[in-house]
Parts: C-alpha cells; sequence; structure tokens
C-alpha cells in the first residue's frame, strides 16, 4: 500500500490536533490533514461515547481516503478534582470572603460549592493553597470540618460550575486510573486507537495500571503517552519515562500545581530526559492561546513554539486553539511554519554530537547510534528504518539526524503511530517477503517522493532475523539505484549501452568499439580512434596517473564525447556486453538503463 507523504516530508516535528466542535466536520478533519495534522487529540474529559465514536469514524475515513499515517489519541480525564454545579451557572467571589467547599450535594452560590471527589477534604489541611480555574482565582484554607473546607479567597473573580480545583504540593490519595479512565480506555481499545495519553500520572503505577488493561484487552500495542502536570509527576518523572511510551508536558495544570516561574526549566528537563530514554516528548498548553480568538498569534507564543524546537521537543499540540477557536486551519497552518522556520536553525550535528560521546549499553541503541554517524560520516541523504513495533525507527529519532528517517513497517498500526515520531516519515507494506524486497521498496518510494536521486547514498538499520520485533542488530549502506562504479569527474551528457572492457589500444579496431561504452585504463594518442568511435569512455587510472585523465578530458570535451575519469575498479566489476547508464554528472555508472 503506497501512502503519499501530503508534502509534509521536511517537517520534523510533529503537530497534534485537539478535535472539538470546531473542526467536528468531515471537511475540517481533512482540512487539518492537508494543514500538517499528524495526530488527532480526543479530549474525554468532555463529549460522550456516541460523540467520540462519530469523530473517530471520520478520522479513520480521512486517512485512508487522503493516504497519509495520522494517529488518534484518546486523553483521559484523569483524577482532576472539580467544582460541582452553581446555581445559574456562575458564582461571583469577592476578595477577602470566605467561601466554603463541602461534600454535600448543593446547587453552588456566593456561600458554598460542591468540592468532587468530597472524601479529599479529609486530606487537606488547614493552610493548604487552594487554587480554581487554573489558577486565575486563589485562595486558602483557614479552617475544616469533617466534611467542608473554609476557604478565604484572595483575588476577586467568576467561577462556573465544573471548573478545576488545584491544591498545589498537598498529597492526595485518588486513584488513577479512574472508574471513568477504565471505561474509556476500553472505549479506546474498541475502536482501536493508537494511543492513550493518561491525564495526573503521579508515579510508573499508573502507567502500568493501564497497560495491563490494555494486555488483558489483547491491545498490548496501544501506546501510553503520560501526561506530567503535577508535583508528584515531577518527582516520580524518571520512572514514569521508562515505563511511558512517550510523555506530555502539559503546562496548563503544571503551572498551577508548581511555581509558575519553574515551568520553562522543567519543560527542558522533560525533553530532555525524553530524548536520553528514547522516548518522544509532546509540548502542550497554550501554544497558540491567543489565536482562540485572534487570527494571528502573538510575538511572545511564536517565541514559545521556536524554544520548544530548539529544546528538542517530538511534537507540538494545540488544544483549545482547534478544538473551540475561531481561526483552527489558521492554528495549524501557522504552527507549521513556526516549527519549519525554527529548524532551519537547529544544531542537528551538535546535537548529535552530545549523544555519541554516551556509552550505550544495548545493541539497538549502539547500531542506531552508528548508523546516523555513518550517515554523516558519508553523507548521506536519507535513513530507512525497518521497524514492526516502532523501537528501530524511535532510537533514530532521539538521535535528530538532520537527513529523513522513512520507517517501513508491515503494521498499519505501528505506521499510524510512528506519525508521533520527530523526523520519521513512515510507510506501509506488507509484502516484503525479506530485506531486500523491502529495501526495494522502498527504494522506490523515496525517489517517487523526491527524497533521495539515483546515486544517493543511505543508511538501513534492520534486525535479524528479518522481521523480529526487537532486534536491531544490523546497519549498513547502500546506494539508491543499483550503482555498479564510482568515479570521481565526468564530462558530457548522460548515456546507457553495452560495456566493452579494453585493457590495450593495440589490436582493437574502431569498428568493434563502435556504440560501446569502454573502459580503459589509461589513456594517450593510440587510443584516440577508440574515443573517437565508442559511445562514451571510463578510465580506470592510477592515482597519479594524471596525464590520462588530462588527455581523455580534454578529446573528449572536445568530441562531446561521455567519459569518467577514476572509475574505481571497473574492470573487475562490469563485464562485456553489460547494459549499464554512465552519469556524468554525478560521476556514478549504474546498472541497466536508469533515465
Amino acid at each position: 500500500m503506497d501512502f503519499p507523504l501530503n508534502l509534509q516530508k521536511m517537517r520534523r516535528t510533529k503537530i497534534i490536533c485537539t478535535i472539538g466542535p470546531a473542526v467536528s466536520s468531515y471537511e475540517k478533519i481533512v482540512e487539518l490533514i492537508e494543514s500538517g495534522m499528524n495526530v488527532a487529540r480526543l479530549n474525554f474529559s468532555h463529549g460522550t461515547y456516541a460523540d467520540h465514536l462519530d469523530i473517530i469514524e471520520k478520522l479513520k475515513r480521512a486517512r485512508k481516503e487522503t493516504q497519509v499515517s495520522l494517529a488518534i489519541m484518546l486523553d483521559t480525564k484523569g483524577p482532576k478534582i472539580r467544582l460541582g454545579s452553581i446555581e445559574g451557572g456562575i458564582v461571583k467571589l469577592e476578595k477577602d470572603q470566605i467561601w466554603s467547599l463541602t461534600q454535600d450535594i448543593v446547587k453552588g452560590d456566593q456561600n458554598e460549592a460542591t468540592i468532587v471527589p468530597g472524601f479529599i477534604i479529609n486530606e487537606i489541611p488547614v493552610g493548604s493553597r487552594v487554587l480554581f480555574d487554573d489558577g486565575y482565582i486563589a485562595g486558602e484554607v483557614v479552617d475544616k470540618t469533617n466534611k467542608d473546607l473554609k476557604v478565604k479567597i484572595l483575588n476577586a473573580g467568576s467561577l462556573k460550575s465544573g471548573k478545576s480545583v488545584n491544591l498545589p504540593f498537598t498529597r492526595l490519595s485518588l486513584s488513577s486510573p479512574t472508574e471513568k479512565d477504565i471505561q474509556d480506555i476500553h472505549f479506546g481499545c474498541d475502536h482501536d486507537v493508537e494511543f492513550i495519553a493518561a491525564s495526573f500520572v503521579r508515579s510508573a503505577e499508573d502507567i502500568v495500571a493501564i497497560k495491563k488493561i490494555l494486555a488483558e484487552r489483547g491491545k498490548p500495542e496501544i501506546q501510553v503517552i503520560a501526561k506530567i502536570e503535577n508535583h508528584e509527576g515531577i518527582t516520580n518523572f524518571d520512572s514514569i519515562v521508562q515505563i511511558a511510551d512517550g510523555i506530555m508536558i502539559a503546562r496548563g495544570d503544571l503551572g498551577v500545581e508548581v511555581p509558575l516561574m519553574q515551568v520553562p526549566k522543567l519543560q527542558k528537563m522533560m525533553i530532555r530526559k525524553c530524548s536520553h530514554a528514547g522516548k518522544p516528548s509532546v509540548t502542550a498548553t497554550q501554544m497558540l492561546e491567543s489565536m482562540i480568538k485572534n487570527p494571528r498569534p502573538t510575538r511572545a507564543e511564536a517565541s514559545d513554539i521556536a524554544n520548544a524546537i530548539y529544546d528538542s521537543t517530538s511534537a507540538v499540540m494545540l488544544s483549545g486553539e482547534t478544538a473551540t477557536g475561531e481561526y483552527p486551519i489558521e492554528c495549524v497552518k501557522m504552527m507549521k511554519s513556526i516549527v519549519e522556520e525554527s529548524e532551519g536553525d537547529f544544531d542537528y550535528k551538535g546535537f548529535f554530537n552530545q549523544y555519541a560521546a554516551k556509552a550505550y549499553n544495548d545493541v539497538p541503541s549502539a547500531v542506531t547510534l552508528a548508523t546516523v554517524k555513518t550517515a554523516y560520516s558519508c553523507s548521506a541523504t536519507a535513513i530507512f528504518a525497518f521497524t514492526n513495533a516502532g523501537s528501530t525507527a524511535r532510537l533514530l529519532s532521539r538521535l535528530r539526524p538532520e537527513i529523513p528517517i522513512l520507517g517501513l513497517t508491515p503494521l498499519e498500526k505501528c505506521f499510524h503511530q510512528l506519525s508521533l515520531y520527530w523526523g520519521v516519515i513512515p510507510v506501509l507494506y506488507d509484502k516484503g517477503r525479506n530485506f531486500f524486497e523491502s529495501f526495494s521498496y522502498l527504494s522506490d518510494f523515496a525517489l517517487k517522493h523526491e527524497i533521495v536521486k539515483n546515486g544517493d547514498l543511505v543508511l538501513a538499520t534492520v534486525g535479524t532475523p528479518f522481521g523480529v520485533s526487537g532486534t536491531t542488530n544490523t546497519m549498513m549502506v547502500d546506494s539508491i539505484g543499483f550503482v555498479l562504479v564510482r568515479g570521481k569527474q565526468g564530462t558530457g551528457k548522460r548515456t546507457h549501452g553495452k560495456i566493452l572492457l579494453v585493457p590495450t589500444a593495440e589490436g582493437i579496431s574502431s569498428y568493434t568499439v563502435r556504440d560501446r561504452i569502454i573502459v580503459i585504463t589509461k589513456c594517450d594518442a593510440s587510443y584516440l580512434p577508440l574515443i573517437h568511435n565508442a559511445q562514451a569512455v571510463l578510465l580506470q587510472n592510477l592515482e597519479e596517473d594524471l596525464a590520462s585523465e588530462e588527455f581523455l578530458l580534454k578529446e573528449a570535451e572536445s568530441k562531446g564525447k561521455p567519459a569518467l575519469i577514476k572509475a574505481d575498479n571497473a574492470f573487475n566489476i562490469l563485464h562485456d556486453g553489460q547494459l549499464v547508464t554512465l552519469d556524468t554528472e554525478n560521476g556514478i555508472v549504474y546498472k541497466g538503463v536508469v533515465l
């Protein structure tokens, strides 16, 4: 199955878009894909299962009809604390007033409101800081009973029903995943999503619990992204990143749960540790927030995106900007343009050199490191990664090579999951019975999409036995287009014809060489009749034999005859009657006719 690139082959950092009312139609989803969306996020804090199923079906139809890789991400609600229902939907709070949070189910008003879940009241000590609506209203617990908290409001503002409640640095016994999360995960299994984004992850055990559910459902290939948005998640980050399949830096709640001024350095820390662990990182929340209402972003937002790129984030995410904003398509296009501009300034080799100095004890990491290093050494044009579960492509991706990584997989699930990985162009092909058939297909794919051209060197990374997950142990350098011989300098136009080996000019008639590409080991006046009658000339001369080079180039140029000097090992590789193509511009001899 041949999936075109959707004209996105040059952008390395991936874009995640949240699907909501603003882009819920099939036509808008297609527009998002064409504008640059790589992953579609469904926020299960909102909407019904019927709503989500409708979107999933549209996404699957759109990716099939547009023939692109597009992952579907189910984002769980998580163990979030919130306000209950408020009379009239909104209440205005004044500075210094005392407001009660209660376990009882009440209609919220100026005096009190329900906090959900109510049992946490017993775990919140007097003196705790309470933040409402992502921190826009702050309060402090000044008194409590068995079922109520008395909160002094520190700044005036209005609160709506269901708004968030955050308790920074307060340890709470909230279960994760919640019952709703478990139901949502089962829904994701039923409808075969690619990723589960787990909200409010506090420890590695939260991820293990979700992976256990997926395994029990027979869906272990669904990957789990840990959303880090509280102090416990930061504290336990090192163990979380080892278990999770990726990390989302959810800066909204994180900036409420920890001091706001710490968020930038925490973002950098998490992206760096994700790279070390070989896991994708997603930078999320308020990246183009102003474009919810305005057609253009602020300068600060453009700088925020650029700095995430310079930090080497794998992906950037749009939330309300695409879900409910007035300019969802423009947001994606703007994000794409800022990303592409910023990637032009990224120090790819400097980044790689940091990792090249690190010792890797596992074979796949060592092989992928050697692959990228060799790619730079031989000026390769692309890296071919043959992968079943995506691990080969993921390990290459973390090294941030400047050249594209083409990830070929026979599995459609992996094909879509690769759309999250930095720098990876996913390719789906399930008919390759062995490495050579798959390499041939990927070469044709890369040529078709102008990622490579005939004669280019590529690096291939694969596991043996071929097709078995987790066996990355082989690296090879190969050429595109069945390259037989490389030379130093050519002259004349590209041509093709049959080979004739001419070890000496003595005894060879001009008629014999007519319409042949002759191969000679030296060149002087005795070869003139042969040069004039041959179709083209390959000179396999010694390094110090500059006289032969000068003689042939001068004569060939004067007669408009295609010629190539220093055709390495041509006498041993080529044989009489062999059909080849001489590419004088690139100094290459190909097997067969290459147009």
